[in-house]
């Protein structure tokens, strides 16, 4: 993620640029009925006294995300249980002619099979050589000297152990999105036990093709909760009422 004078997110072969030097942006949250919306507000390079950069990423019900896409195609992740102790976890690109194919994407991300991953996905950066961390590149500038953006958070994700202790995490005001994410997991399985409803799938359900994420500069004032979105989902979302547990 390289700070850039660009109008917006962009990709290169080798980076991902965006338009904000900004390290602690504000974080907001809306439930929506597939799952939640949550917006990064910064300031921009440019025009900061009028204009905000706005990220969205959607959470998409029970185990996908909809990251904020770049100017050449759309990302996504999904955490896909596999038992109590395990996820499957793909790191996907789609759509446009742009989009990198399957062995320029795995070079991209620095997982490629035979280089960086065996021929069943398992890294070869693990606990016990220190996830091959390069201490050099992090004195230069490189702020985890791992390469690769699923590699980092494969990092942050395995240190925590197979089934973390919530009750010593120390939440703040940039883990607004995990907190709503457990408490509708925590709903969602109350809620399947008492009369088998599915989360995401409750009235009114949204179309597929209305979900997406955004990212851009708008001015000031701008309804973070409408960025991005069609006037079809927003009629369907009106239809909705107020949101139970919108977050500024």
């Amino acid at each position: 993620m390289v700070p850039a004078r660009v109008p917006g997110a962009a990709a290169t072969d080798v980076n991902w640029l965006r338009p904000s030097t900004d390290k602690a942006p504000r974080m907001v949250v809306n439930r929506t009925p597939f799952g939640f919306r949550y917006t990064a507000i910064r300031r921009p390079i440019q025009n900061a006294q009028t204009h905000e950069y706005l990220r969205t990423t959607l959470f998409i019900a029970p185990y996908t995300v909809h990251i904020p896409s770049n100017n050449l195609y759309n990302i996504a992740i999904m955490h896909v249980p596999m038992d109590d102790e395990h996820t499957y976890f793909y790191f996907l690109a789609f759509g446009g002619e742009a989009c990198p194919d399957t062995e320029a994407w795995r070079k991209f991300l620095h997982m490629q099979v035979g280089i960086d991953v065996d021929e069943k996905f398992v890294s070869k950066r693990h606990r016990g050589n220190d996830y091959l961390q390069d201490r050099q590149a992090m004195k230069l500038g490189n702020f985890t000297g791992i390469p690769g953006i699923p590699n980092q958070d494969v990092v942050m994700w395995e240190t925590m152990g197979p089934l973390a202790d919530r009750s010593l995490d120390r939440l703040g005001a940039s883990d607004l999105a995990i907190v709503e994410f457990r408490n509708q997991m925590v709903e969602a399985a109350k809620n399947y036990q008492k009369d088998g409803t599915v989360i995401g799938r409750t009235e009114p359900v949204i179309p597929q093709r209305f979900l997406r994420s955004f990212e851009g500069v708008v001015t000031k004032g701008t309804d973070w909760r409408k960025a991005g979105c069609s006037q079809e989902e927003l009629d369907i979302m009106a239809k909705a009422g107020p949101s139970a547990s919108a977050a500024e």
